[in-house]
């Protein structure tokens, strides 16, 4: 069973943590697309907003051979990364199920949660499970992802 884990996060410390259980998980493909630029909130907010094309080093895989999908970014105000939304417009996800986890708390995750499931829905695939997760908890306990998400999923 093939594990494709893309991520997508501006903390330092969640990069590293994702790409640790990439290495420690047998037949999974971790891959890292870049979130949010390096301004102020307000201005990460606008640029979400805009329609611009932004180019992923990852964006020409064969989603095909891979027997799950997990998607996994930040978010702000409600707002998914520009890098996650065009890997999810150029790829397609016709007939999969996908996975998806949003590394923040309150409502306004759980609104880009609602996003990020209609993005994937677009794409064809089916969303099955979307997981809101505190980036402080991940980060104080420093814990496999991969391991963390796939007991949540069955839990």
């Amino acid at each position: 069973m093939k594990t494709l884990f893309v991520y997508c996060s501006d903390d330092d410390t969640i990069n590293s943590l994702c790409r640790e259980s990439g290495f420690k998980t047998q037949n999974a493909q971790v891959f890292g697309i870049g979130g949010f630029s390096a301004n102020s909130p307000f201005k990460k907010l606008l640029e979400s907003k805009r329609d611009r094309q932004i180019y992923s080093r990852c964006a020409n895989i064969d989603t095909n051979e891979f027997d799950r999908i997990i998607l996994a970014c930040d978010e702000i105000a409600g707002e998914i990364p520009p890098g996650m939304v065009s890997f999810i417009k150029e790829n397609n996800f016709r007939y999969k199920s996908v996975d998806c986890v949003i590394f923040g708390n309150g409502r306004f995750a759980s609104r880009a949660g609602d996003a990020l499931k209609i993005k994937v829905s677009l794409s064809g695939g089916t969303v099955r499970c979307c997981l809101t997760v505190s980036p402080r908890e991940i980060k104080k306990e420093e814990e496999d992802i991969l391991f963390c998400l796939r007991h949540r999923l069955a839990v």
